[in-house]
């Protein structure tokens, strides 16, 4: 009897959430469909677990890998594979539309509309992509014997099957990520299996670029098998441009922010080819690959936290301000505590790691360190934001770090190099991630409780 009160008051609160969010009634299904606190709570726990163990074995083959590579190909040959990875990123990103938080919410929000949701998102990416491709092959054409361009084409020639990789997404709306785990990991051997291999044969650089390629292609493949294995034929998706238009609609600040955010995360290593050249890139991507390893554990909280900040937001407001406060103040002191230590032992490390040739990569490294605090904390941040439909702050916040980010560059990299690059990086996260808190009211809760989970860690230990 007290279990159908319950249920009964509990409708009856979803009936008025959805009455009092002006344009978000669909908000009141979600929260109707998701479990409670505790048992929703408990699977972002479980759900967290399985990214964060994918990566962390991810990273530690990546990283053997990628260690004997850059010691193999050198400075000046790893430079110009790193420009390539660097713009193939920026394509990614724009070939996604930034759309994945929206689709994640379209899922959950509309479970009945699956098919056309996935279908739309695969299909946009894979038009994006092949139009890309046509682009940066016709650059190629313009300049066939320029070294960085071919690695450049190679590499995108795998973006378009990795539009597949789109249905990841659903994995994650369901908190099921323990199965995508199975599909990257697939990948990432098919990659690592091709390098070790070129490495042994001595291969040139350009072999390089097609093992990238290969293991972007393996990742689309993979989920596509995933999904069609779990969930039904590939074929039931429907890709309808009506779909497409409302995704699109939804999705273009979050794009613009995704967009900005991969340039003042990318466009230093695609400056400095420019206006030093590809040795530097070389030396300051070393430094950025020690860095980086570590840039998914925010990532994989912050991205499993999404459906409990939501329905957190809307049922239990003073719950989710707690449960904020402790992600910002966690997301902050493991960084705090990752670049003192990188910042101790960063010349021996470089020294053993890379060898000799990149003894200039330490100093990189030591600056480079510093941005994952607000790395960390800002993408936390992110998804507060969208919890909250803050869209557009998400956009400014990420257009103004970039921007400041490509100013500094052009300011420091032509007298300090990758030193500059690397200051020039912190400066515009700590921007991004905290300082632009306070020049909106609405988010400047945020840059408080950011502040005090940092200055006053003790809090992080009372319940959420």
């Amino acid at each position: 009897m007290k279990a159908s009160l319950r249920a009964s008051a509990r409708s009856g609160w979803v009936q008025r959430v959805g009455q009092r969010l002006p344009g978000h009634a669909p908000m009141a299904r979600l929260i109707a469909r998701l479990p409670g606190a505790e048992s929703l709570g408990r699977r972002v726990a479980v759900n967290s677990g399985w990214l964060i163990a994918e990566r962390i074995l991810h990273m530690g083959v990546a990283l053997a890998i990628s260690v004997q590579v850059i010691r193999y190909l050198g400075p000046q040959q790893y430079g110009v594979l790193a420009y390539g990875l660097s713009i193939v990123a920026m394509v990614d990103v724009v070939s996604t539309l930034g759309m994945r938080s929206t689709v994640v919410r379209e899922l959950l929000e509309y479970p009945e509309r699956r098919a056309e949701v996935l279908g739309s998102t695969v299909g946009l990416r894979l038009v994006t992509s092949l139009v890309a491709l046509a682009v940066l092959a016709v650059l190629w054409a313009a300049d066939p014997g320029s070294r960085s361009a071919t690695v450049l084409v190679v590499l995108a020639a795998g973006l378009p099957l990795m539009s597949l990789a789109q249905l990841d997404l659903f994995f994650q709306a369901s908190l099921q990520s323990q199965y995508a785990v199975g599909a990257r990991f697939a990948a990432l051997v098919v990659g690592s299996a091709l390098r070790v291999a070129m490495l042994v044969a001595g291969a040139p650089l350009l072999a390089f670029a097609v093992a990238g390629a290969v293991e972007f292609t393996v990742t689309g493949i993979a989920f596509g098998m995933l999904y069609q294995r779990r969930e039904g034929s590939l074929r039931a998706l429907r890709f309808t441009r009506r779909m497409s238009v409302r995704l699109m609609a939804m999705s273009w600040p979050l794009f613009l922010s995704a967009l900005a955010s991969v340039v003042y995360l990318r466009i230093d290593q695609v400056m400095l080819q420019h206006l030093v050249g590809p040795r530097e890139v070389g030396i300051y991507a070393a430094a950025a690959r020690l860095s980086e390893i570590w840039y998914f554990l925010p990532i994989a909280i912050a991205s499993s936290m999404l459906p409990l900040l939501v329905m957190r937001r809307l049922e239990r407001p003073a719950a989710y301000t707690r449960s904020l406060e402790q992600a910002f103040g966690v997301s902050a002191w493991l960084a705090i505590l990752l670049a003192l230590g990188t910042t101790v032992i960063a010349t021996p490390l470089v020294a053993i790691v890379f060898g000799a040739d990149f003894s200039g990569t330490a100093g990189i490294l030591r600056v480079h360190m510093w941005a994952t605090p607000f790395i960390f904390v800002g993408a936390i941040l992110g998804r507060a934001l969208i919890a909250e439909d803050r869209r557009t702050w998400e956009l400014t916040r990420h257009v103004t770090g970039a921007g400041v980010n490509v100013v500094l560059n052009l300011a420091l990299i032509p007298a300090f190099g990758g030193m500059g690059a690397a200051v020039a990086t912190l400066i515009s996260y700590a921007v991004a991630g905290y300082l632009l808190c306070f020049a909106y009211a609405p988010t400047r809760v945020h840059g408080r409780l950011i502040t005090s989970a940092v200055l006053r860690p003790w809090r992080l230990l009372r319940a959420g």
